[in-house]
């Protein structure tokens, strides 16, 4: 018997492109209000090496790439409304034969609008276009998507992946002290210049989720969250349906710094060739945030079940961290750190099963005033549980930001 989830579905593959910045920008003009925007474009310029880019447990040598990058971001504020787009183009070429040049691009958007003094509607989306394998220019903005666990999955430099998600929502004021908040989000991921032996497939995600806050006190609120979920891979009969509940605390512990923490129960249903399997797992979500003059942190610690491209839902572990902090008028250090517990939810897959671990430390300094020189270090590490070696990675990037 199915999980009885009502299920939005689209006809079409969506492609979260121009004419979503169109939504998201029109979602948040406000007419005959006075408009705030803000252009920020961005050119980055280095070079990196590698010692074992494909991140394998073969035989493999260093390499070097010259990176090229620029980035654009573009923000428009109203009394009512706000609408972010930032996108990036990044080119590197590869020294030797043994790699193919690669050029990774993304747009991400973020809108909000008050409809009412009670209501607002929001919509996120997000598309890149990237390989498996990770070499990051400068520090991201922000934690990352905990949904997204498929960096290592393919030591193959060809494969590319397209990783589409649109997530409109809704929140509205019940009273004084407590708010609903309800969102929809569909995750479409396809891969590309894929070999046939390749185990990776490409899905689709649908997830609901309904959000129930009240304010306790001036600096607590009570978190209730019911989630519904169901993946689909494509080239197979296989699909999972997972159910969750979490009840947590979020509290303010200062002007700038903000934490909650919120455990509940799941269950998950996967059906494949007329057989059915159902499991129970404890759901984990902790966060941390905070905002200061001179640094900034954001940290995650999750226990959930997640999409792949494997063809399987997995019950994933992950802590994520990244760190800024000033160290002086024209130095900034910064930290990002990552990692990763696989596992299927049922049974064993040699595929799935892995450990992946990755810490980046940077140094920024602001030699010119609108040019930054950086330097970044990234470790990576990854382990199969069928298999007794471990593959690990160190990476160097030194290069020039400047922002225009």
């Amino acid at each position: 018997m199915q999980t009885p989830i009502i299920w939005i579905t689209c006809a079409v593959r969506i492609r979260v492109s121009a004419w979503c910045a169109a939504a998201v920008f029109a979602l948040a003009a406000a007419p005959g209000e006075a408009a705030q925007w803000t252009v920020v474009p961005a050119v980055d310029l280095g070079a990196v090496r590698d010692s074992n880019l494909r991140l394998t447990t073969g035989p493999h040598d260093s390499t070097t790439g010259y990176v090229a990058a620029a980035r654009l971001g573009v923000a428009r504020e109203t009394e009512v409304s706000r609408a972010e787009l930032n996108g990036f183009v990044a080119h590197t070429r590869y020294s030797g034969d043994e790699f193919e040049d690669k050029t990774d691009f993304g747009l991400t958007l973020d809108a909000i609008h008050r409809t009412s003094e009670r209501g607002s509607l929001g919509l996120d989306a997000r598309y890149r276009r990237e390989a498996l394998f990770h070499t990051v220019v400068l520090l991201p903005e922000d934690v990352g998507d905990i949904r997204d666990v498929d960096v290592g999955l393919s030591d193959d430099t060809l494969v590319r992946r397209h990783y589409r998600v649109l997530q409109p929502s809704w929140r509205w004021l019940l009273t004084e002290r407590s708010a609903i908040e309800l969102r929809y989000r569909l995750t479409d991921v396809s891969f590309s210049d894929r070999p046939q032996t390749s185990e990776l497939l490409d899905y689709e995600e649908n997830l609901i989720s309904a959000i129930y806050s009240r304010r306790l006190s001036a600096r607590d609120e009570l978190l209730v969250t019911a989630n519904a979920s169901r993946y689909r891979p494509d080239g197979t009969d296989a699909e999972a349906e997972t159910v969750q509940l979490l009840i947590g605390r979020a509290r303010t512990f200062s002007e700038t710094l903000r934490g909650s923490v919120s455990v509940g129960a799941g269950r998950t249903t996967e059906r494949e060739g007329g057989t059915e399997e159902e499991s129970t797992g404890i759901v984990v979500d902790a966060r941390l945030q905070q905002r200061a003059e001179t640094s900034t942190l954001d940290g995650v610690v999750s226990r959930t079940v997640t999409p792949s491209g494997i063809g399987r839902v997995l019950r994933t572990d992950q802590l994520r961290v990244l760190w800024t902090r000033q160290l002086g008028p024209a130095l900034e250090f910064g930290l990002e750190a990552r990692l990763l517990r696989t596992r299927v939810v049922e049974g064993v897959d040699p595929s799935a099963d892995r450990r992946y671990y990755e810490i980046a430390p940077r140094l920024s300094w602001q030699w010119l005033e609108d040019v930054a020189i950086v330097g970044t270090y990234r470790y990576r590490r990854q382990r199969y549980d069928v298999d007794t070696d471990t593959a690990d990675s160190s990476a160097v990037f030194l290069g020039l930001s400047y922002r225009l």
